[in-house]
């Protein structure tokens, strides 16, 4: 997803695509990236992945990194 992401919005002008974070909480990691767009507004968002014996089981997408990093917390302490 991510570089699929970033290949279309090289094409309408975004740039300077980057990995803000990526943090471990149990079975999930979650990675929070971000973008500038051709006015140079950054956008900032996150997937939740799911891991099972060192593969990807699920995958959730989220628009706010700091939800995303709250609920893969929550999660952790319940599982």
């Amino acid at each position: 997803m991510l570089t699929s992401r970033v290949g279309w919005g090289r094409t309408q002008g975004d740039h300077d695509a980057r990995i803000d974070a990526v943090e471990q909480h149990g079975a999930r990691v979650l990675v929070s990236f971000s973008w500038a767009d051709r006015d140079g507004r950054r956008h900032r968002w996150a997937h939740v992945l799911t891991l099972e014996d060192g593969r990807i089981v699920d995958m959730q997408d989220y628009a706010n990194p700091t939800l995303a990093a709250a609920a893969s917390r929550l999660r952790a302490v319940f599982r």
